[in-house]
């Protein structure tokens, strides 16, 4: 901003009243901006923290719905989603039925050629990390 002109002996006489008057509202209005941004950052951290104990309610809620659908339910017990495995815990699940043996003799053949197939596979990858693992002289 210019200053209008003036006579020498009025600039002489005004200029340093101006220029104090001036420097004055500048800083106040700083000082008031920097109190407004301050009330505004409490407001907001306030609130923040109200928002946080809410989420914490909630999420405690949450786990005592599903808590109590799993009962109801009988839901399996795998679970989808973050968390941790408490959050949710669902009831103990039924035990299995027993399964009846198997008497066909074809099937009875196959399973044990896939179990000595599995066995062979099973050796040779552990022969191969015993002879990765020994010092090569």
């Amino acid at each position: 901003m210019k200053l209008p002109r003036t006579t020498s002996t009025a600039s002489s006489n005004g200029r340093g009243r101006r220029r104090t008057t001036r420097g004055t509202s500048g800083a106040n209005s700083v000082v008031t901006q920097i109190a407004q941004l301050v009330a505004t950052n409490e407001a907001l951290q306030r609130q923040n923290r109200e928002v946080a104990d809410e989420n914490v309610r909630l999420r405690a809620e949450l786990a005592d719905i599903g808590t109590a659908l799993g009962r109801l339910t009988g839901a399996p017990r795998g679970r989808r989603g973050r968390g941790g495995a408490d959050a949710l815990a669902l009831p103990e699940a039924k035990p299995r039925r027993q399964r009846k043996p198997i008497t066909d003799p074809e099937q009875l053949q196959r399973r044990r050629q896939a179990l000595a197939k599995a066995r062979a596979a099973r050796s040779e990858k552990l022969a191969a990390a015993r002879a990765a693992a020994t010092p090569a002289e």
